[in-house]
């Protein structure tokens, strides 16, 4: 998150035939001259403003990070300083810059064209955060679909994804963390690219169900499926399926235990019934599978090195430094307990590397309760130290060598 320049109309001329030879009789008469069609405006405006939440993330360090839910505006503004335009008014990184290029390349294709004379100004309702990435990729081109069509957005939708100039929506980071800062925003449905439904349901492993009945979430693999989601009004048989969950989720969430009022057989055919209305209703479809015990127990391979490289970060820290012995004691035991803990749910083909991670901690923690008595002993202990962390290392590159697993992973 390349714009090329729009052209308006095409110019056709009309290929001449072949000259005939002429008689004397017949004089030749001069073709007519070619006219070209008239120059056509582009699409017009419907509407000036249009507002959604927009989902980022926000790196804090130590692996974790920290969803942010946006309110978004798109405003047209009639000439500017690069009439024809599509820009944000505050500084984003390169990669916002680049998918907000796709974002107007599928606007343009989709409309027949740009407003011609305005430019549209998109905006964070925070405006001096850094912001950077293609999440908000999706969010930009409904807002500018709704100025152009005059229908409005749903104030309390949050909407995350890449888009591609073809129209489909691609996978992006953070999704929980996302959903999570949705909720706090009050925001009651969220919509979320059809390839982060697996991350989702790694999330339910690790927290429980609660999460899907805090925000209702859709998935949506082309942009029209985020728009029956987003608009207003929505798609009917969106807005049956939305209305019939909150009554799920409002029983579950006056439950002691919604974790076994899941599984109750009338929870169960209500499940099915949003399902029937929306099968891209990923809350309800990971709740039925959790109902009926049919969710995953083990992580995808991308949730599994998520979770790892979260939980052992203070670990990974002190080996890309170089210096181990510079970590803290109390951060280390809180990983290796978290990262044991973890390991049952792991995909298989991640556990050698959790498990040189723990091994090297384990090995720290003890060079750091027995310290060498000699110069000798300390660096001998440092050097053992440091081969454990490479062992890390070449796990690491172990993985990333497997084309099988990556592929899973960047599929995601």
């Amino acid at each position: 998150m390349k714009p090329a320049p729009l052209l308006i109309a095409a110019l056709f001329v009309a290929t001449p035939g072949l000259l005939l030879a002429q008689s004397k009789e017949s004089p030749k008469t001069p073709p007519a001259p070619a006219t070209a069609p008239a120059v056509t405006a582009g699409p017009q405006l419907k509407s000036r403003q249009s507002t959604v939440f927009g989902l980022l993330v926000m790196q804090l360090g130590e692996g974790k990070l920290a969803g942010q839910a946006s309110q978004m505006n798109a405003t047209a503004v009639q000439g500017g300083t690069a009439p024809g335009a599509l820009k944000f008014n505050q500084d984003v990184g390169k990669d916002m810059e680049g998918a907000l290029n796709e974002v107007k390349k599928f606007i343009s294709v989709r409309h027949n064209g740009w407003p011609e004379g305005w430019t549209i100004e998109l905006s964070f309702e925070d405006h001096y955060q850094p912001k950077d990435g293609p999440s908000a990729a999706v969010a930009c081109a409904l807002m500018v679909d709704s100025l152009l069509t005059g229908v409005p957005l749903h104030d309390k939708t949050a909407i995350t994804g890449d888009l591609n100039a073809n129209g489909s929506v691609q996978p992006v980071g953070g999704v929980p963390d996302k959903m999570r800062a949705a909720a706090k925003r009050q925001c009651s449905v969220a919509c979320i690219p059809v390839k982060n439904g697996r991350s989702m349901a790694d999330h339910t492993l690790l927290q429980g169900p609660a999460p899907l009945f805090a925000i209702q979430i859709f998935t949506a693999e082309k942009f029209e499926d985020a728009k029956k989601v987003a608009a207003t009004p929505r798609d009917p048989a969106v807005e049956k399926a939305i209305t019939d969950f909150a009554e799920i989720a409002r029983v579950l969430t006056a439950n002691r235990d919604p974790a076994n009022a899941i599984r109750h057989p009338k929870v169960i055919e209500r499940l099915k019934t949003v399902l029937k209305s929306a099968p891209n209703h990923l809350s309800a479809k990971l709740l039925l599978e959790f109902a009926e015990g049919k969710n995953s127990k083990v992580l995808s391979p991308a949730g599994s090195l998520e979770a790892i490289n979260s939980e052992s970060e203070a670990l990974l820290a002190g080996i890309r430094s170089g210096k181990p012995e510079k970590l803290e004691k109390d951060k280390i035991a809180d990983s290796i307990s978290h990262l044991n803990t973890l390991r049952p749910r792991l995909d298989k083909r991640t556990t050698a590397y959790v498990d040189a991670i723990m091994d090297f901690g384990k090995a720290f923690r003890y060079y750091k309760a027995d310290a060498p008595d000699t110069r000798f002993e300390a660096v001998k202990a440092l050097q053992e130290l440091n081969a454990k962390a490479s062992r890390v290392s070449a796990e690491w590159e172990r993985l990333r060598a497997d084309k099988a697993l990556m592929e899973t992973v960047m599929d995601q």
